[in-house]
């Protein structure tokens, strides 16, 4: 069984900043102390996850967590795919939680939880089962996961990442205050078999505010009337990236060279999860 890890390898080293790059990274800044400001008004603190592990041995060992890398294994075969800053932003939104063994999967199509055979090693099988029917393979994570007040955990299939055959269920959880633990679900779409290799990303999570559409409100207008210079800009950037689809390069450059856009502005900063120190026993004195 062949694994699908993704690297963590760094991406190339960027090219100096362009005027442009700068204007944009000023404008960044300035919105992101306006946030900052905004969130301290509304007494969010800063987000602080943990991975309370329930225990140690058995079917709780072997799982890892780590930031959710920028890279893709389809992407390093299209290097064109990092251009995308959105993409390559999605891809490290978040941890990810790595599968702890090999595990194959084989549904008969049958809707019963019994149609789907799960093989796994022994001390995995009371974790990694069949339990809701509907060709659904269940894992059960070893950790209750703690946010700050007012932050939820948004769960979902590893980001800019599929399996043939097989599609992520995702969820919600309010992890700043339920004391339960909670299961990443996979369906297969048809009868068949789908293998997940050990040190294979399940799942990333990413947290959101819990308060997120508090007194939200969604209109639609006329750009050109609303925001006129963010019209204007946008008529800009458009011209530019049709110029220069037109050149040799175009499937490789042309999102954004049309904004002058550098790498490392791609780069989101997701600290590791820090593993416990081990207790240290007292030695009675001689």
């Amino acid at each position: 069984m062949s694994s699908e890890t993704e690297p963590e390898a760094a991406l190339p080293a960027p090219p100096q900043s362009c005027p442009r790059c700068l204007e944009l990274e000023e404008r960044v800044a300035t919105l992101e102390r306006q946030l900052a400001e905004a969130t301290q008004a509304r007494n969010l603190g800063p987000l602080v996850v943990k991975a309370l592990k329930i225990k140690d041995g058995s079917w709780l060992d072997g799982w890892r967590l780590r930031p959710s890398p920028a890279r893709r294994h389809w992407m390093d075969g299209r290097p064109f795919s990092y251009q995308c800053l959105p993409m390559v932003m999605a891809n490290q939104w978040g941890w990810q939680v790595l599968c702890p063994t090999n595990v194959r999967v084989t549904w008969n199509g049958s809707p019963e939880s019994n149609g789907l055979l799960v093989e796994v090693e022994p001390p995995y099988q009371v974790a990694i089962k069949s339990q809701f029917g509907l060709g659904i393979v269940t894992f059960s994570l070893p950790w209750l996961f703690r946010t700050s007040p007012g932050w939820d955990l948004y769960v979902k299939g590893p980001g800019n990442r599929w399996k043939a055959n097989c599609v992520p269920l995702e969820g919600a959880i309010e992890t700043w205050w339920l004391n339960y633990t909670f299961t990443m679900n996979w369906k297969l779409v048809e009868p068949g078999t789908v293998e997940f290799a050990k040190g294979e990303s399940l799942c990333q999570l990413v947290p959101v505010p819990h308060g997120t559409f508090d007194g939200a409100s969604a209109t639609e207008s006329l750009l050109a009337e609303t925001e006129p210079e963010a019209h204007a800009e946008l008529l800009h950037w458009l011209s530019e990236r049709r110029r220069l689809a037109q050149e040799p390069d175009s499937l490789v450059r042309f999102y954004r060279k049309a904004e002058g856009i550098d790498d490392h502005l791609a780069k989101v900063q997701v600290p590791p999860f820090v593993p416990p120190i081990p207790k240290q026993e007292s030695v009675p004195k001689p």
